[in-house]
């Protein structure tokens, strides 16, 4: 059973996290439609806004206090997400909400917090991200369904739409958990590490479309991290209690992708490298691995 305390950890945590995923995505979903696509731009914009109301009062809220484990994860902030952030503005002609991103930085593991007197705070919150989740996969449904139809043209694939509803479905799933006050078990942090693990599959298949077809080498490797999780994926199958060699073996494989996913971020950032994404897609690709990275050290009890 969560106490107060645990409440208002665990759901700024995921505030934070995934309504910067939807902040992401929507940016993402409003840069590859054409200008006749008004209506679904206006939307993904709108629902962005909101997310990042969502990261301000969590914020807010957090009284300048977070685990100090958490904050030097990487989970929120990579050192990447300014400079990528700049990048996107500067290649697509937009203004971003990066204020954002340098209040999160200044997050410090210091300050008290009386829990119960913002446990109501926390609940009104909660409902309004499942408002706002709910808003968000209505509208990735109904461009995924056009999209299946030809009605719509998108840069991105159609698999990508299925990969920000999956991904925002684990938000609106955590919060119900947390608002039904039933703590983390062991079950659902293997189904977590499961997940996050179909997750970087996905990623990778996707940074694969996204090359330009000189990047061989880059190709071959995002070949290689496709089968590999693919891989890792059947023995999760198979294995479902999670034994501790293949949690070892997990973190090296998402600690090498990891190198890998910044190696690309870092050429783009050059200009040695080209994609046909948005360049937010490649920072919040970066900040999945870590919050894996992190769940994983997590299960095992390394806090």
């Amino acid at each position: 059973m969560l106490t107060n305390k645990d409440i208002y950890e665990q759901s700024l945590v995921n505030h934070i996290y995934f309504a910067g995923s939807i902040r992401s995505f929507c940016t993402t979903i409003g840069l590859t439609f054409f200008k006749n696509n008004q209506t679904y731009i206006d939307r993904a914009v709108a629902l962005g806004y909101k997310a990042t109301d969502i990261i301000n009062e969590a914020i807010s809220l957090m009284n300048k206090e977070i685990s100090s484990a958490v904050l030097e994860s990487d989970v929120y902030i990579t050192p990447y997400t300014k400079d990528i952030d700049l990048l996107t503005e500067k290649l697509f002609d937009v203004s971003l909400v990066i204020n954002v991103d340098e209040d999160i930085k200044s997050l410090k593991n210091k300050g008290n917090v009386n829990y119960d007197s913002v446990i109501n705070k926390i609940d009104e919150l909660n409902n309004k991200a499942l408002t706002l989740i709910d808003n968000f996969k209505e509208l990735v449904t109904e461009i995924k369904n056009n999209l299946d139809k030809g009605e719509l043209f998108s840069y991105l694939y159609i698999d990508f739409f299925n990969y920000m509803f999956d991904e925002i479905s684990v938000y609106g799933r955590d919060i119900k958990r947390i608002e039904s006050k039933n703590d983390y078990t062991d079950f659902y942090l293997r189904e977590f590490t499961y997940y996050f693990n179909e997750l970087l599959r996905e990623s990778a298949k996707y940074i694969r479309g996204f090359l330009d077809t000189k990047e061989q080498e880059l190709f071959d490797r995002a070949s290689y991290f496709v089968n590999a999780f693919a891989s890792l994926t059947e023995k999760y199958l198979k294995f479902r209690d999670n034994p501790v060699n293949l949690s070892v073996e997990t973190e090296r494989l998402v600690t090498s992708y990891k190198e890998y996913v910044t190696s690309v971020i870092k050429g783009l950032l050059a200009a040695n490298v080209y994609l046909i994404t948005p360049p937010v897609t490649l920072d919040n690709f970066l900040t999945n691995i870590n919050v894996y990275l992190f769940i994983i050290k997590y299960a095992r009890g390394i806090k």
